[in-house]
């Protein structure tokens, strides 16, 4: 078990890494496609991508024939400036931003200004206390857990399940595993190195994170949850570019991503587990 002390410092590198990504490129931070590197990205094809993604996903969620309830809140986990939460809004009454970074809240807030019903808030610890229970029909997550360590990933899965309200959707997105060769992996790794390197100015040697699907299912095996849905997808491209795909083979090297589509019991006598 890690201790208090342990998982401050795990918080306080993670915010870290995403602070000198927000201030040196934030859009490009999230959506690392090479031609927009150095501030390239033009912000209404930035939150264009954000609508795509948001359509494919709710598309996908109600192709497994669960019922979405569009009159209640959203909730975007790691929303850096906003661009899934922006794309939610245009679908819920309400949607909610959470990020650890102060850059990316504040982005997030003055781009999306002109959007009423978005709500960001600013989250430096490894829980969201500042969220009530079962408040969210509909929460999602991508690109973000699987730069999160396992431990906080634990912590966190456990509170997006707590603010989940009973029949509501969890889906979210996060690296299984590293599949190549050992010169690949090595290249690939240099390839993420570099790339934090340049946004950055320093070395994050362990900025990308897996969990392999028996861990996950773990994870979430006590929480009142049932996993309804496993997909391959292309978020953990290096180059990802917003464009949400779905996968019917894993790639041949490089990380395996996969979402996981959640829904939360709607008996409330099964209690959630605090792992």
């Amino acid at each position: 078990m890690v201790g208090a002390v342990g998982m401050a410092m795990l918080l306080n590198k993670l915010q870290q890494n995403w602070e000198e990504l927000a201030q040196a490129d934030p859009l490009w931070a999230i959506c690392s496609d090479p031609t927009k590197r150095g501030r390239k990205w033009d912000e209404q094809e930035f939150f264009a991508t954000g609508e795509r993604e948001i359509r494919t996903v709710l598309k996908y969620v109600q192709a497994l024939d669960l019922q979405l309830d569009f009159s209640a809140p959203a909730l975007d986990f790691g929303c850096g400036v906003g661009r899934l939460t922006r794309a939610l809004a245009g679908q819920f009454s309400e949607s909610w931003g959470v990020d650890i970074s102060r850059t990316m809240i504040a982005k997030a807030r003055d781009l999306n200004r002109d959007v009423p019903n978005c709500r960001f808030l600013l989250n430096e610890t490894d829980e969201l206390g500042a969220l009530s229970d079962s408040y969210f029909g509909f929460i999602y997550s991508s690109i973000v857990l699987q730069h999160i360590g396992p431990r906080l990933v634990r912590k966190y899965l456990n509170e997006l399940v707590r603010v989940l309200k009973p029949g509501g959707v969890l889906v979210f997105q996060i690296t299984d595993r590293f599949k190549a060769s050992f010169a690949r992996r090595l290249r690939l790794k240099l390839a993420v190195r570099r790339r934090i390197l340049a946004l950055a100015g320093s070395w994050r040697p362990e900025f990308m994170y897996c969990m392999k699907e028996a861990q996950i299912r773990s994870a979430l095996a006590y929480q009142g949850v049932q996993v309804c849905d496993v997909r391959l997808t292309n978020s953990a491209e290096p180059d990802f570019n917003g464009s949400l795909r779905f996968l019917n083979d894993e790639p041949g090297y490089g990380f395996v991503s996969k979402q996981y589509c959640v829904v939360k019991s709607r008996d409330s006598r099964i209690p959630g587990q605090h792992i």
